[in-house]
């Protein structure tokens, strides 16, 4: 537990927005871990001396046994847990050749922007589905309006 008035632990996390067609890739958490069967974009803790895209590909090598270029920053959000805060920043990533595997995670999914707050998203997360809902909602409206 925290002491108080302690600062919280900071915690720098790396995520994957990977996307097939008009589907993106979620992962689910193992049993046994923090936030248990909660769905995420995969994607892990920054180690010391790592940059986020070497943290990102070493990631998706583990959780999934892909090997991903690291594009552009998509989005960075702030989290703070009771013990912890979390500084998640979600990359933009293509897989090589490799189909994810579940190596470290429970489940895989390729789900439509429009349906991922359906899943029960960890809470870092949730802006990243609600930018990307929001995206494909309003790409249908303007393809919709030619």
């Amino acid at each position: 537990m925290q002491e108080p008035g302690a600062p919280l632990r900071h915690i720098r996390v790396v995520g994957a927005l990977i996307r097939r067609g008009d589907r993106v890739l979620l992962t689910r958490r193992p049993e046994g871990r923090a936030q248990a069967l909660r769905w995420e974009f995969p994607g892990g803790k920054v180690h010391a001396g790592e940059t986020d895209a070497e943290a990102l590909a070493r990631e998706l090598d583990e959780e999934l046994g892909v090997t991903a270029r690291v594009g552009t920053l998509y989005l960075e959000i702030d989290h703070v847990y009771p013990d912890f805060r979390i500084h998640l920043a979600i990359y933009a990533c293509e897989i090589q050749a490799q189909e994810p595997r579940c190596l470290e995670v429970a489940e895989i999914a390729w789900v439509p922007p429009e349906t991922l707050l359906e899943y029960d998203l960890t809470p870092p997360d949730v802006p990243v589905a609600e930018r990307l809902r929001l995206e494909a909602v309003g790409s249908r409206l303007s393809s919709s309006a030619r």
